[in-house]
């Protein structure tokens, strides 16, 4: 597979919890997950979010949130969801989830669309308004890209 992006991947156990009395998991869960894919993926960049979001001020609003379900999962199973950027503006920020079951086998993807928001709920630009923040997750995204297309892969937790 070529990627051109660079992703975070994150191994999981499905829990008893995460599913509903049939015993699959929960089609919400999914969007946990990518929550947890998400704050671990900045937290890789150097930005953990609670400090370097939300305590500045800054939240990350979402404003779509998508997830086509392939394979069921059930308690037990070992997955990993891959995480990444996949779109990056002043105001706004996209990211794409891959959910796999052991093997490699595709289990759901998704997409998530944020915007950053002040405490007043006001969109943000961040390159205006925290400059710094705004160069670190740049140049951090920009550098694990490149690394990626000359042939790095993931980072793995």
């Amino acid at each position: 597979m070529n990627r051109t992006e660079a992703r975070y991947d994150l191994d999981m156990i499905v829990t008893w919890g995460d599913c509903d009395a049939a015993g699959i998991s929960y089609y919400a869960k999914n969007f946990d997950w990518f929550t947890n894919g998400r704050m671990r993926l900045l937290e890789s960049y150097g930005l953990p979010y609670m400090s370097a979001f939300h305590h500045q001020g800054i939240s990350l609003v979402c404003l779509t949130a998508d997830c086509q379900y392939k394979k069921m999962l059930r308690p037990e199973e070992r997955v990993t969801l891959s995480t990444w950027i996949s779109s990056l503006t002043r105001s706004r920020m996209a990211f794409s989830y891959q959910l796999y079951k052991e093997g490699g086998v595709l289990a759901a993807e998704g997409m998530t669309t944020h915007a950053y928001v002040d405490e007043h709920g006001q969109p943000v630009n961040l390159e205006k308004r925290h400059p710094e923040l705004w160069n670190q997750l740049t140049e951090t995204h920009r550098q694990r890209s490149e690394q990626v297309r000359e042939g790095g892969g993931s980072t793995h937790a």
